[in-house]
């Protein structure tokens, strides 16, 4: 049995009691993923540089806490059926539970799970954050793809990605707001804190449409819960300046030596996996110079680098440079990973999906983007789509004297081209002391 033990004694009314019933549910079943398609993922899908076997820890704290599809974000009517569920789930739960003399102890359990309902979420934003893996600095390809052809979500994260120092510094106030909602004596501090961070991160999803608007605002409701039952008192101390004392919610008080144990080891557990191992492995990451939004391949290192096409031949045929043409490349790019992008004048999807190593080509046109594997021996690049796997290209290549390349094969449409790229030597402001 576990009792609580309260310098005062709470008047819950009925509307209350339904309202802490109904979060808490929501509290509970939004820490479980109920989409069938979560469980078809790869959990083991590369992560880190190194073995990460705790990859679905990850999966866990980025998954959409509602019954129906996250449509990018955007699915506010399934989060708010949710939360109407629950509420009728709550008044059932009311009337049968109706007569139960110390509803404290229910205020507890609403308590404890909405605190680490946000830890879990917040822990892992903070964390790719204060290794900055979330927002990686601009690819070379993205310092060569023209304003106008980014969205506006796409912009922001790049707009946030030249600034790692800011990056770091918003994961350090995020994690210390995260750390304060693990202790009760803090966390009325950490939910303010947290208020204050959410709040412009909502209005920044919506404004650049971001693509998280939905996930930012569900932790955001959950931390102005927690402090709903001071609203008076912070009224009281804050606008009519009188002297006012906020609700120290007591911790659980058990009688069973294993029950307190269990409830301690399950704590640091917590931290453990979530905070402290998971920033273990960001810091391999960043140490390595990676991020999971990016490929972890490596590239060849000598190729790295903003190149001109200086001739192009499609079916034999030299096709002369234009800006209108669809066919001709304009230039490639070799990144530092295994990547290369051509920048081609084409009809091109909006990929607006932003997953693990996904940032190369979401929320982007203008240039396309292969993922490569190279046979030194035989002297050939073999060629993914890194947006459509089913697209391929085969090319055979060979060294110029003056730090070119000659490429010839076929491209994904069965055509033979031949391609001379020259390589130039670009310095780009952003990256200056980077």
């Amino acid at each position: 049995m576990s009792t609580l033990t309260y310098s005062n004694t709470t008047v819950w009314k009925t509307y209350e009691k339904v309202s802490v019933r109904a979060f808490l549910i929501f509290a509970v079943i939004t820490f479980i993923p109920f989409n069938p398609e979560f469980y078809k993922q790869d959990f083991n899908a590369g992560f880190s540089v190194t073995d990460y076997p705790w990859r679905w820890l990850d999966v866990i704290s980025q998954n959409s806490p509602w019954f129906f599809e996250s449509k990018e974000g955007h699915n506010y009517a399934g989060w708010f059926i949710t939360l109407g569920i629950t509420f009728l789930a709550a008044v059932v739960w009311e009337l049968f539970d109706k007569r139960r003399s110390n509803f404290d102890n229910i205020y507890n359990w609403f308590y404890t799970v909405i605190r680490y309902q946000i830890v879990l979420r917040m822990s892992w934003f903070a964390i790719a954050k204060f290794f900055p893996v979330q927002m990686p600095f601009p690819t070379i390809s993205q310092l060569n793809t023209n304003l106008g052809d980014f969205t506006p979500g796409k912009l922001y994260w790049l707009t946030t990605g030249v600034a790692p120092f800011f990056e770091v510094f918003a994961g350090i106030f995020e994690l210390t707001a995260t750390i304060l909602l693990l202790f009760r004596r803090t966390t009325t501090l950490g939910a303010i804190m947290m208020i204050a961070i959410l709040l412009p991160i909502w209005f920044v999803n919506i404004g650049y449409n971001a693509g998280v608007e939905l996930a930012s605002m569900h932790i955001l409701v959950l931390s102005v819960v927690l402090l709903v039952r001071d609203a008076p008192k912070f009224w009281q101390i804050l606008i009519l300046h009188k002297n006012g004392a906020l609700t120290y919610v007591q911790p659980f008080v058990f009688t069973a030596n294993w029950k307190r144990n269990t409830g301690l080891t399950v704590k640091v557990a917590f931290i453990f996996l979530f905070l402290i191992y998971r920033g273990y492995e960001y810091g391999q990451l960043y140490a390595a110079g990676k991020t999971f939004k990016l490929p972890l391949d490596t590239g060849v290192q000598s190729l790295a680098g903003f190149y001109n096409v200086a001739e192009f031949k499609l079916n034999n045929k030299p096709v002369p440079y234009s800006l209108a043409d669809t066919n001709r490349w304009q230039n490639v790019i070799f990144e530092k990973f295994n990547s290369i992008s051509i920048k081609v004048n084409r009809k091109q999807t909006v990929y607006n999906t932003n997953k693990v190593r996904t940032t190369e080509f979401y929320g982007t046109i203008g240039r396309v983007y292969y993922g490569y594997h190279i046979d030194t021996a035989k002297k050939v690049f073999y060629l993914n789509n890194r947006a459509d796997t089913a697209s391929k290209l085969i090319l055979h290549y060979t060294k110029t004297n003056s730090s070119g390349l000659i490429l010839s094969g076929v491209n994904e449409y069965k055509d033979s081209v031949f391609v001379v790229l020259n390589k130039t030597d670009k310095h780009y402001l952003l990256s200056t002391g980077k």
